[in-house]
């Protein structure tokens, strides 16, 4: 099959954490499809790191020690530029993958589509238990900012399109590089679907383990709400009204620091203003209001956990 024939380059940020690159890099090592190289950007001064990686003779893998730090996202697209693959496949140093990860994204390309984004299910690795998302596939005819943001149910995790689960085309990196943003995997997948023939889909395995507990700054774990609702509100041109109303009710909305009254009203009257709410997203709003976060998570542990997710 001409899939299998084609060069993907694996791109994996790092710094700092030797031995968790280290398990990223032999999974992305490990995939069934074999036309791959992994690249990965030390973002800093790192000899830790840049000693472990020297310990895997493998000529697939090339090291790229930056001089200073200049940021995941810069070091995603510096990793982008030097790979030689036509598609690229992005992986968080912190993360890994299932060894037919890559190959069955590659055979999942969905024919007619000029820049498919493929990504998969993954289990989500919590404190509070693991978790087999998304619930529900992205698909061709899905909007992608709707499909990320409109949510059907109650509880996150129903969508889910992490970088470390994305293949795309290097065509469509060099054209939207990774943005310089604190939020950069969700403005990235924005801004791709602001463009014609681009289109995020998913296979329905899981391929993926991410862990959510490695002190990860996401919208959902930004303790500076002005900030993560500023992104937001900078994100509304590039939204659908749904989508928009929902990034600010459903996502933003749902975080401790978003608990005081002034706060709350900050974001409905902006998703009232400028965006169509939905009723779904409405009741969630009503439920992060109601309902103590804690009490939330345990009933979506509840409700959703997979211990035994692989």
């Amino acid at each position: 099959m001409k899939s299998s024939k084609e060069l993907v380059t694996v791109v994996i940020p790092t710094r700092n954490r030797p031995d968790m690159v280290m398990r990223a890099v032999q999974s992305a090592l490990a995939q069934t499809h074999k036309a791959l190289e992994v690249i990965v950007v030390i973002d800093g001064p790192d000899p830790a790191t840049a000693a472990h990686l020297a310990t895997l003779a493998d000529p697939r893998l090339t090291v790229l020690e930056l001089e200073k730090n200049q940021g995941a996202a810069e070091a995603r697209n510096i990793g982008v530029r030097r790979g030689k693959g036509q598609w690229i496949a992005f992986l968080d140093d912190d993360d890994h993958w299932m060894p037919e990860k890559v190959a069955l994204q590659m055979a999942a390309r969905p024919p007619g589509v000029r820049y498919p984004i493929i990504s998969c299910r993954c289990q989500v690795v919590t404190a509070r238990g693991n978790f087999a998302w998304p619930r529900r596939l992205a698909t061709v005819n899905d909007s992608i900012g709707d499909y990320l943001f409109v949510r059907r149910g109650l509880f996150k995790g129903e969508t889910f399109a992490p970088t470390t689960t994305l293949l795309a085309p290097k065509a469509l990196l060099e054209q939207v590089p990774i943005p310089e943003s604190r939020f950069d995997d969700w403005e990235w997948l924005i801004t791709c679907g602001t463009l014609d023939g681009v289109a995020l889909v998913h296979i329905p395995q899981v391929m993926a383990v991410h862990y959510t507990e490695n002190n990860r700054v996401t919208l959902s774990t930004c303790r500076n709400i002005d900030l993560a609702i500023e992104w937001a509100e900078s994100m509304r041109e590039r939204l659908s009204p749904r989508a928009y109303a929902s990034l600010l009710l459903q996502a933003t909305g749902g975080e401790q620091a978003a608990r005081t009254a002034g706060v709350r009203w900050r974001i409905l009257n902006s998703a009232l203003r400028d965006g169509r709410p939905t009723p779904m997203a409405l009741a969630t709003f009503t439920m992060h209001s109601l309902m103590p976060v804690g009490l939330r998570r345990r009933l979506r542990q509840a409700l959703f956990s997979a211990p035994g997710a692989a």
